[in-house]
């Protein structure tokens, strides 16, 4: 993606010098000081929609994007082996839907997203809860008949160039920059069969039987055996590398977030030494701790742009190499909005 953002740059100054030279010589042709401040402006105001329309925020990890369908899409892309991981799970299968929600199939996830108009954030917190990778994108294609047919194809036709156009001219149907969302079509279009990893969940044995409320029989993802057959698919190869231990504390009143938090971690490959409760401090965005010389590292930046933490400089030593506290912002995806 960084090459992506350098060829628009360059672009950007090529489009740039041409239009200079259009305007100075429209300028000696007509001789007419307007002209060449009406083409000035429109200069000016063509290179930053195209700088703003085209260069989105550095990502320093995997992007993890949901694709609404029949069945539910969840891809994982890993920008630095051009390579993606996909998991399909079936129309049917419920799942424990974030803010309060309660248990629904996972294709009426989005409808209830829609209908709160929560833009997506309903969609991507309880994608990622039930797959048990981060998930901060979706995509709803906009195309005849919604999106349907086999993993490939669904993820193909999400993003082929002309059914970005449409996503993008429809209101809250994804929430990927446009820069962003042509990349990934850039991408995913070049990608071969050894690039794309599949997981049909409807072909393995990952699912449980629970009873709603109602009495009613349904089946829902176990997250332990999903996470044995995604196995390091999904893992963030850096971040892998780095393997920085880190100590993960519960700050808030809600027990068990600090094992929701790492399960999630895990599936990304960081290395979580202990899970603990804290209760000497309830912040409200995470903290992340640790010696001045981990800032920079892929696990930290990554966390940062994750869950919104602030680092906290600690030139104290400890066991672990990065410490986490879980703040009351992280909290919330579990009460209603």
């Amino acid at each position: 993606m960084a090459d992506k953002k350098l060829f628009t740059s360059f672009f950007c100054f090529l489009l740039s010098v041409l239009c200079h030279q259009i305007v100075m010589s429209a300028r000696k042709k007509l001789n007419n000081p307007w002209i060449f401040l009406f083409f000035s402006a429109l200069l000016v105001l063509l290179v930053t929609c195209l700088s703003i329309y085209f260069i989105h925020e550095r990502i320093p990890t995997r992007v993890g994007v949901v694709i609404v369908g029949d069945p539910t899409i969840v891809f994982s892309y890993d920008q630095i082996r051009n390579s993606i991981t996909a998991v399909s799970v079936p129309s049917d299968v419920y799942v424990d839907v974030v803010r309060g929600y309660g248990s629904y199939p996972i294709s009426s996830v989005w409808k209830l997203d829609s209908l709160d108009k929560r833009r997506g954030v309903v969609l991507t917190e309880t994608v990622e809860e039930a797959i048990g990778i981060p998930v901060r994108f979706f995509i709803n294609p906009v195309s005849r008949g919604g999106s349907t047919g086999s993993i490939d194809v669904q993820i193909k036709n999400a993003l082929s160039f002309f059914s970005c156009i449409r996503v993008l001219f429809q209101k809250n149907q994804t929430n990927i920059s446009p820069g962003m969302l042509f990349e990934l079509s850039r991408a995913v279009m070049g990608m071969g069969p050894t690039d794309m990893t599949f997981i049909d969940l409807s072909n393995q044995a990952v699912f449980v039987d629970s009873t709603l409320a109602d009495g009613t029989s349904v089946k829902k993802i176990d997250s332990g055996k999903l996470a044995l057959i995604l196995g390091t698919h999904a893992e963030d190869p850096q971040i892998r590398k780095e393997n920085l231990r880190i100590a993960v504390f519960n700050s808030t009143k809600s027990s068990g977030l600090a094992q929701t938090i790492s399960r999630i971690m895990e599936g990304v490959g960081f290395h979580v030494s202990s899970i603990a409760n804290i209760d000497s401090m309830e912040p409200s965005a995470c903290i992340i701790r640790g010696k001045k010389e981990i800032y920079k590292t892929n696990t930290v930046q990554t966390l940062q742009w994750l869950y919104g933490c602030t680092f906290q400089e600690d030139a104290q030593d400890s066991q672990s190499d990065v410490t986490l506290i879980v703040g009351t912002d992280f909290e919330k995806r579990f009460f209603p909005f």
